[in-house]
């Protein structure tokens, strides 16, 4: 697929669906590597011809009859690269306060090739062979789709704009809540030869039912012709990673996917990232998702911390990603070691428990991978939790408490962590880059208490039933300059790189 590049605020990369090879239209630190792509599914061959792929979509705002942001159609008229042939409602009675409002059926033929493709007419077919059904002739008339390039077909076409909607698809037959079980159908005429295209989940005649009449918004997100997928009228918007750790001046990249609503991606629309919380919080950025629905976004943080990320697309009314989970101060949530699954944790401060959800391999040998909640410690004190439950991503996933030298994979540690089916262990890392040693493994499971102390050089665990009375673990002192201030709080691991791990964590203590 060509892709063309662009600059955007702040560093900012979009990769946006066009014709001809990459071109870099702003600097950008030549040491950050490209962020991974993700690449959507392709379209089934039942939504393609002539090399076009052929989406069906349904968009109504008209009146009061407001739609589901994310089901109104993206992209639309003035999004990127688009050809929009139709006009708003004819007439703004119809639109109430609307300055301009839709009812109206859609297809968009996309062109990810590198040559321009003529189509010299589009037929419909909503249920032309029963009573009350309606057969569209060409209402648009020979167009063409440029390379890379999309256009979009909807009622009132510039040269057919009658004092009517003239491809209402919904209403044939009208005034039904019974679904009709014949499929729409989408006839393509190219270099002389038809292909009949079937809307075989029924979003043209929406449902297979007058959804206006049945007190229901019309408004489907795209979806390619004859995909078998049905359910969500939505597009569902989602971060690579909400909650970020960055470093100041240090490059990073965040990506959203934007997937339509057969979970295919959505090229072509704008989304704007935005910090909520975290030392870039108030900056946004603005990118266009590329053909498998990536929109990227490189910026430079203007300090180190967790930044909090939202992702918006606007269209009628706005839809954004899922919130992020928040990591409230003075603590610092981040994955240690780059596990290949992104951790997150939500804090709940009416009951003062912790969800951590995490990746990683393992808390051992000279590199760890885990994710870290936690806050400086200096001087003598204690980390404690109450461990109340721990899923079962592998026997050997560990959560615990943990005193640390730094967030550095293969840094200095002390810790007592307990797993689903390895006991409690009590473990050290003596030094930078040093091998993982344990010293104590007595029997338990969640949920229990825990509790690391520091008094001066000497390091020892506890456990406890009630969070009141603490037993010593057995061989668990252990003697090691590691600096004065050090990070303390709760370390959580899968055990298994390709599987989150779920655990809660209450009455969570530094002091």
């Amino acid at each position: 697929m060509p892709k063309r590049l662009r600059a955007l605020t702040v560093l900012a990369v979009c990769a946006g669906l066009g014709a001809g090879p990459a071109a870099a239209a702003g600097a950008t630190p030549a040491a950050v590597p490209a962020p991974a792509a993700r690449t959507a599914p392709m379209p089934p061959s039942s939504s393609t011809v002539s090399g076009l792929v052929v989406s069906v979509g349904y968009a109504e705002d008209k009146e009061t009859n407001t739609p589901d942001p994310a089901a109104f159609p993206t992209p639309w008229v003035g999004s990127p690269n688009i050809t929009f042939l139709g006009n708003s409602v004819p007439g703004q009675s119809a639109c109430g306060s609307l300055t301009t409002c839709y009812d109206t059926g859609a297809i968009r033929f996309d062109n990810p090739g590198w040559f321009p493709v003529t189509v010299s007419s589009v037929d419909i077919d909503i249920h032309s062979s029963i009573s009350g059904g309606k057969y569209f002739t060409n209402l648009w008339g020979a167009f063409t789709v440029p390379a890379g390039k999309s256009v979009i077909l909807a009622a009132n076409p510039p040269a057919n704009d009658p004092s009517y909607d003239n491809f209402d698809t919904s209403g044939y037959p009208p005034n039904i809540c019974t679904p009709v079980t014949v499929a729409p159908r989408v006839l393509v005429t190219i270099g002389g030869r038809m292909t009949t295209l079937l809307d075989t989940t029924h979003v043209l005649d929406t449902d297979g039912i007058d959804r206006g009449f049945c007190h229901q918004n019309e408004s489907i997100q795209w979806r390619p012709i004859g995909t078998g997928v049905t359910g969500s009228h939505d597009a569902s918007l989602s971060l690579d990673n909400a909650t970020p750790n960055v470093m100041a001046g240090i490059p990073y990249t965040a990506t959203a996917i934007l997937l339509d609503s057969g979970g295919y991606g959505l090229a072509n629309v704008q989304v704007q990232l935005k910090a909520i919380g975290g030392p870039d919080s108030g900056t946004t950025w603005n990118a266009v998702t590329d053909a498998n629905g990536n929109a990227s976004f490189m910026y430079l943080p203007a300090g180190t911390g967790q930044d909090d990320l939202l992702a918006t697309v606007t269209t009628v009314g706005s839809f954004t990603s899922p919130p992020p989970l928040p990591c409230p101060a003075p603590w610092t949530c981040q994955d240690i070691g780059g596990p290949a699954l992104t951790g997150s944790q939500y804090f709940d401060p009416s009951s003062n428990t912790w969800t951590i959800t995490a990746g990683g391999t393992d808390i051992t040998g000279t590199s760890d991978q885990f994710r870290f909640v936690s806050q400086p410690l200096t001087g003598d004190g204690s980390v404690t939790a109450y461990i109340a439950s721990q899923s079962d991503s592998s026997s050997n996933a560990k959560a615990g408490v943990m005193l640390r030298v730094s967030n550095d994979p293969g840094a200095a540690n002390y810790a007592v962590l307990v797993s689903p089916g390895a006991g409690i262990k009590v473990q050290k890392r003596s030094a930078q880059g040093a091998t993982t040693a344990k010293l104590a493994n007595p029997t338990g499971t969640a949920p229990v208490w825990l509790r690391v102390t520091r008094a001066g050089d000497t390091y020892t665990a506890y456990t406890s039933t009630d969070g009141v009375t603490w037993t010593l673990i057995p061989g668990s002192s252990y003697t090691v300059a590691f600096g004065s201030t050090l990070l303390a709080g709760v370390a959580v691991t899968s055990h298994n790189a390709s599987a989150l791990g779920t655990v809660t964590a209450s009455s969570v203590s530094v002091g």
